[in-house]
């Protein structure tokens, strides 16, 4: 609209300027007849008529207002630049010469100041690289806050690239939670002394910039920047770019914290469902809570595979080097290689931690194989002996994927309560398929618990695992039946329909 203004508006006035109102100022006499080239004026008002029919004018409230605007600023530097030329051409200065170089003048400052917002965006990555690179850097880290699930992704997507673009030595995103602090760092910046700094007297304004993102009732969270590698202060630009980041990291989070709180009351609803006629109506509530789950926990399989394995992998091959240059190595051999295989049980411990957490083998050797690994990962460390039989193989590993994934997290969902709460010498496993179901029975001898008895259902509690047990199976159309005692035991049954899926 302003462009079709702008360029109606030259057309209109420029023949009437050019070939009539110039000549007759400079030589006496009009080139043209001024009343043939005011004809082409009226071509401005049907700029308007198109414009009006289009329905692009309804914005001309603001391109008058800043119009005028700009109009009204060149006004006193127009005065002022007549003034000047008046005083020093006093002798040759007219009157209409002062009058034709004000409405030049004035015209000239509007058109420039109009524009410059214009031509400022167009040429800012010449004109100011700086701000051009900051606002590019604004939009990325804006479009990756969009993609984070979780608060370590900030260390990652986030805090990397505010050290980088700010170009400090370090930086720390710090939660200040009731009884503990926790800090996730990028670059040069030493952790101890700003968990120290924090416990005592403060962060020292000289070395830290320390910026508060958000607060609520469970954590507080700062954003510490050490200086710029350059030891510079931070620019007006780079820190009206750094409030505006924090902004964005305030809304992240705080969507963050909510999202959690939401999907432990989904859990705990989903819970406290008492029936399966009433599980049947809020199907979709369990399924949510399910999916969300299985997500997180292969976030997190895929975060210590990727990171804490790989940092243990590194190290062991570096300690292995330095053991072999230092004279202590070949004094006491048997130390160090003991330090290295404890390196390599910490890294075996956080491989079957992986595998619990995301049981990739499902896909590759079936829900039997899967189960069979579990057994014998759990047999090096149970308190118990563990039995598991497998009746019709090729039927079990026709279900769908789904029902597979449910029935190990429910297999080891019974295992982990066995250890915790059982005491029991042994352990039995059975997983039968049938025509039109799947059954999964388990036995063990061990004390058992009075079924009666009411207990808090609470997030985090110990009955937690037995419900989200039960809901599982509940989700699945399946029913249960748990038969146990004080003093004998307990025996547990789920019984599943038959849903083909892909073989594994």
């Amino acid at each position: 609209m302003i462009k079709t203004i702008g360029i109606s508006f030259v057309i209109s006035t420029s023949p009437v300027i050019c070939l009539s109102f110039v000549p007759f100022v400079l030589y006496g006499y009009e080139w043209i007849d001024s009343l043939n080239t005011s004809w082409i004026v009226l071509f401005f008002p049907l700029s308007f008529t198109y414009l009006l029919a289009a329905k692009k004018i309804y914005d001309i409230d603001l391109v008058v207002r800043r119009f005028i605007l700009t109009t009204v600023l060149s006004i006193v530097p127009s005065v002022a630049i007549v003034g000047m030329i008046s005083a020093l051409f006093s002798a040759r200065a007219k009157t209409e010469h002062l009058v034709m170089a004000f409405i030049f003048t004035v015209v000239l400052l509007s058109v420039t100041l109009y524009s410059l917002e214009y031509l400022t965006t167009r040429l800012e990555r010449v004109v100011f690289p700086r701000r051009h690179y900051l606002q590019t850097s604004l939009k990325k880290i804006a479009k990756k806050l969009g993609t984070i699930s979780s608060m370590r992704e900030l260390k990652d997507l986030i805090l990397a690239d505010i050290v980088d673009i700010l170009q400090v030595s370090g930086g720390a995103l710090v939660f200040r939670y009731r009884d503990y602090t926790e800090v996730l760092s990028e670059g040069e910046i030493s952790v101890a002394e700003l968990e120290q700094a924090l416990e005592g007297e403060g962060l020292d304004p000289s070395v830290y910039s320390c910026f508060e993102i958000t607060r609520n009732e469970e954590y507080v969270s700062f954003l510490v920047l050490t200086p710029k590698k350059s030891n510079t202060l931070l620019g007006s630009e780079e820190t009206q770019w750094l409030n505006l980041i924090i902004s964005y990291l305030s809304v992240c989070m705080e969507n963050l914290y909510l999202i959690r709180k939401m999907t432990m009351k989904v859990e705990q609803l989903a819970m406290q469902i008492p029936n399966e006629t009433e599980a049947g109506e809020l199907v979709w509530l369990r399924k949510l809570m399910f999916d969300l789950q299985e997500k997180e926990r292969i976030r997190i399989a895929t975060d210590l595979h990727d990171t804490t394995m790989q940092d243990l992998f590194f190290l062991k091959r570096k300690l292995s080097s330095l053991f072999e240059r230092l004279p202590i190595h070949q004094e006491n051999p048997q130390q160090w290689e003991g330090l290295l295989e404890y390196i390599d049980v910490i890294n075996m411990n956080l491989r079957q931690s992986c595998f619990e957490l995301h049981p990739y083998l499902l896909q590759e050797a079936g829900l039997v194989g899967t189960v069979e690994k579990l057994m014998d990962l759990e047999k090096t460390s149970a308190p118990f002996h563990i039995e598991f039989e497998a009746i019709g193989k090729e039927e079990i590993e026709r279900i769908d994927m789904e029902t597979k994934r449910h029935l190990f997290r429910v297999v080891q969902e019974l295992l982990n309560n066995a250890k915790k709460h059982s005491k029991a010498s042994r352990v039995k496993f059975i997983l039968k398929a049938g025509k039109s179901n799947v059954r999964l029975y388990y036995e063990d001898d061990g004390v058992g618990f009075d079924t009666d008895r009411t207990v808090t259902r609470e997030i985090g509690g110990s009955r937690i695992g037995m419900e989200q047990m039960k809901s599982r199976i509940l989700s699945l159309d399946g029913h249960f039946e748990l038969a146990s005692a004080e003093g004998s035991g307990m025996k547990f049954s789920a019984t599943l329909p038959m849903k083909e899926g892909r073989t594994a």
